[in-house]
């Protein structure tokens, strides 16, 4: 097997492995965000259930992004090599 080969197989787990964490970062958002949410509006405290929301948000949304970022420059690494 050529180098060659061996780094693009290197960078697709890495790649395959940073859109798992971005799943998991969304994920983990929207099911925290629901059941947080949920036991807020039956507890009647709207306002603790906005800021904890914002809160849960702010941080899913930061790791995706990061996460995100890696993957697109994984992927230029990938084209460089096909090249």
């Amino acid at each position: 097997m050529e180098k060659c080969d061996l780094i693009k197989n290197k960078l697709d787990m890495e790649y395959k492995f940073e859109s798992q964490k971005a799943l998991i970062f969304l994920t983990f958002g929207t099911i925290s965000l629901l059941g947080f949410v949920i036991v807020m509006a039956i507890q009647e405290l709207y306002d603790v259930a906005i800021i904890v929301s914002l809160i849960v948000i702010l941080f899913a949304t930061i790791y995706y992004d990061d996460s995100k970022n890696k993957m697109d420059k994984i992927l230029d690494k990938i084209i460089k090599i096909k090249l």
